[in-house]
C-alpha cells in the first residue's frame, strides 16, 4: 500500500530538527543522481594567469618558519571550507587562513536553508535555481547528518500577495528544474499540491484565517550550517589541509610568483608566514579588503546586505512557511526548529564593519510584527534570541537589495580566485569550478574533483562515542537541551574551537536559547579549560565575552519589542 503523502501526513520525529542522536537515516534520498550539465559561466578575469611552474610542495617541516602550499585559501567560512576541502582531496597542499572561528560569520547566520530559491524564477535566475536544485540533491545524500528534507507551505490571501495560480505555474517550473529527486516511501522533493482554506487551516490552525484561500505545498531542505561548515573543515583537515583558525592575514604580496602571507594568532599573539603558489580568496564580505591588501584593487565588487533573523518560542506547525510581508511585499520564512520558530530574513544595505554587524531594532520590529500578522498569536511573544549576518553579494546595478542576483562571480588577479556572492546551496559547485582553475594555474598533478560522491562528516558521531568513557560528563539545561562533555572535548580537538563561543554557538545546538547559553558558560569553560590548559583568569574573560555578547543581544530585543 502506498505511504500517505509526506507533504499532509503528520511529520515524524525523523523529519524533525536534529538532537544529538537524531539522523536521517542513510537512503532517504535513494536514487542516483543525475550530475550532469552543472552551470558553467565564463570565467570573469583580469585576463589570462601564466602557468606556474610545477614544483615539489611539501607539507612544513616542524619548526620551519615559511612553509610553501598549492593553495593558501582565506576565509573559514563556506567556500573557503569547501575550496579546501575539493582541494585536499585531489592531492594539493592546501593553507586556510581564518581571522576568527570557523563559519563565525555569514556561514552561521543564514536561515538555515538548502534549496533552489523558488523567489528567484521570477527575476528569471533560473541557471542558478537549476544549479541550486542539483546541489540540494547532492548534499541530502552526502550530508544526511547536516541537511534534511523540508515541508513548505505557501498561503494563500484573497487580494495579497502572489496569485495561486502564479505559484502553481512556478511550482512546476521548479520541479521541471530539479529532475527526479525521489524520496524514500515512494515520494518526490518535486511533488507539489494544492489545498484548500480547511484543509490549510488544519494543518496550520494559527494562521491568520481573514480572506485565507488556501494553500501550496511543496520541499525543499534544511540545515545545520555552522555544524555542516565545520564538518567540511574537518573533512579538508583529514585530507591533508591545514587550518589556522583565529590567525588574521596581516601582509599578503607577491614575489617571483609565489604569494607571501604574513599572519597573526589573535589570542595568543603568535606569528607566522607562509606562501604558496595560488591564493583563494573566500573572505565574503572582506573580499574586497583582501584584494585591496593583495593587489591594491580599489573597485568595489561586494554589495554587503544585512540579513537578520529572530527565534520565537514556535509559532507554527513542523512545515516551513514561505509568506509575503504585508508592510513590503518581501518574501521571509517562518522555519521550525524544535521548539521554537526561526522567521526571517531582511534585507538591507549595511556598510557597517563585518565584524560588528548586530540586528538593528527596527529589523527585529519588522519581523515581530510581520510574525504576527501570519500568527495573530506570536503578536504579543518575544524573541528568544535575535541575529543579523552580512550577505556579500556580486555587486550588480540592482536598485533594491533583494532584486540583486544571488549568482556568484569568481575574479582572477594576479593569481588570486576571488570569490564573490554565491549561495550556501551552490558552495561544492563554486568550490569544484574554483579548484579546477587552481589546478589549470598551478601545473600540478591533481586528482578528479570527488565531493559530489563523498560524505560529509561520516566519522563525527563516532569521534563522540569514542570519547564517552574518559570523559562521561552531561549538562542538562532544561526544555530538553543536553549537553555532554564529550562533544565538548571533540569541538577542541578535532574542530578547531578556541573560544568558549566557538563551542555553544557553532559547535552545539544550543544557539537557540539564550538562557541555555548562560547556563552552559562556566560548566563548558571548565570542560575547555582542561583540555587547554586555562587558568581562571581566562576561562573569566571566556565566559564574560559571551555574556557581554548575549547582554547586547538583550538589550537590542528590548528596543525592538518596545
Amino acid at each position: 500500500m502506498a505511504s500517505p503523502n509526506p507533504l499532509v501526513a503528520p511529520v515524524t520525529s525523523a523529519q524533525r530538527p536534529w538532537s544529538s542522536d537524531m539522523r536521517i537515516p542513510p537512503g532517504v534520498l535513494r536514487s542516483a543522481r543525475e550530475r550532469r550539465g552543472y552551470h558553467r559561466s565564463g570565467w570573469r578575469g583580469a585576463g589570462r594567469c601564466p602557468r606556474l611552474p610545477r614544483r615539489a610542495v611539501r607539507r612544513p617541516a616542524p619548526g620551519r618558519v615559511v612553509a610553501i602550499f598549492d593553495v593558501l585559501v582565506v576565509g573559514g567560512g563556506i567556500h573557503g571550507a569547501a575550496v579546501a576541502r575539493d582541494a585536499s582531496l585531489r592531492g594539493l597542499s592546501v593553507l586556510v587562513l581564518e581571522a576568527g572561528d570557523l563559519a563565525s560569520a555569514t556561514s552561521s547566520r543564514t536561515s538555515k536553508l538548502i534549496h533552489g530559491g523558488i523567489r528567484y524564477l521570477e527575476t528569471a535566475q533560473f541557471g542558478l535555481v537549476r544549479e541550486a536544485l542539483r546541489e540540494r540533491a547532492v548534499l541530502l545524500e552526502t550530508a544526511p547528518a547536516f541537511v534534511r528534507p523540508l515541508p513548505f507551505m505557501i498561503p494563500h490571501y484573497r487580494g495579497e500577495g502572489r496569485p495561486a495560480a502564479w505559484v502553481a505555474l512556478g511550482l512546476a517550473l521548479y520541479a521541471a528544474l530539479a529532475g527526479r529527486q525521489p524520496l524514500a516511501g515512494g515520494h518526490s522533493l518535486t511533488e507539489h499540491r494544492r489545498l484548500g482554506a480547511s484543509e490549510t487551516l488544519s494543518m496550520e490552525p494559527g494562521l491568520r484565517r481573514d480572506g485565507l484561500v488556501g494553500s501550496s505545498l511543496f520541499w525543499d531542505a534544511q540545515m545545520d550550517d555552522a555544524l555542516l561548515c565545520v564538518a567540511i573543515a574537518v573533512d579538508a583537515g583529514r585530507a591533508g589541509a591545514e587550518v589556522k583558525t583565529h590567525t588574521a592575514l596581516t601582509s599578503l604580496r607577491r614575489e617571483g610568483g609565489i604569494w607571501k602571507a604574513r599572519h597573526k594568532d589573535t589570542i595568543d599573539a603568535t606569528e607566522g608566514e607562509s606562501a604558496a603558489g595560488v591564493v583563494v580568496n573566500a573572505a565574503g564580505p572582506w573580499a574586497d579588503e583582501i584584494r585591496a591588501m593583495a593587489v591594491g584593487a580599489r573597485q568595489s565588487t561586494v554589495r554587503r546586505t544585512r540579513g537578520t533573523h529572530i527565534v520565537l518560542p514556535g509559532i507554527a506547525g513542523e512545515r516551513a512557511l514561505l509568506l509575503t510581508a504585508r508592510r513590503d511585499g518581501r518574501v521571509f520564512f517562518v522555519l521550525p526548529w524544535g521548539r521554537y520558530s526561526l522567521i526571517g530574513t531582511t534585507d538591507a544595505d549595511d556598510e557597517s564593519p563585518p565584524e560588528k554587524v548586530a540586528p538593528p531594532r527596527e529589523d527585529i520590529r519588522y519581523l515581530i510584527e510581520e510574525a504576527g500578522l501570519a500568527f495573530p498569536a506570536a503578536a504579543a511573544g518575544r524573541p528568544v534570541r535575535a541575529f543579523a549576518g552580512l550577505r556579500p553579494l556580486a555587486r550588480s546595478r540592482a536598485g533594491n537589495p533583494w532584486s540583486n542576483p544571488r549568482g556568484y562571480r569568481l575574479i582572477l588577479e594576479e593569481g588570486m580566485i576571488s570569490v564573490v556572492g554565491g549561495k550556501y546551496t551552490t558552495h561544492r559547485s563554486l568550490a569544484e569550478r574554483v579548484v579546477d582553475r587552481v589546478v589549470e594555474m598551478s601545473g600540478r598533478p591533481a586528482g578528479e574533483c570527488r565531493t559530489a560522491k563523498t560524505p560529509i562528516g561520516t566519522d563525527r558521531a563516532g569521534r563522540i562515542n569514542a570519547l564517552r568513557e574518559r570523559h562521561p560528563g552531561t549538562l542538562k539545561l532544561g526544555e530538553g537541551l543536553v549537553l555532554d562533555e564529550a562533544e565538548v572535548v571533540d569541538a577542541v580537538i578535532a574542530e578547531k574551537a578556541r573560544r568558549l563561543e566557538d563551542v555553544l554557538l557553532r559547535r552545539t545546538r544550543l544557539w537557540l536559547d539564550a538562557r541555555a547559553l548562560r547556563r552552559a558558560a562556566a560548566p563548558v569553560a571548565a570542560w575547555m579549560a582542561q583540555r587547554l590548559g586555562w587558568g581562571a583568569a581566562r576561562s573569566e574573560e571566556e565566559i564574560g565575552r559571551l555574556t557581554r555578547s548575549l547582554d547586547d543581544e538583550e538589550r537590542r530585543i528590548e528596543e525592538g519589542t518596545r
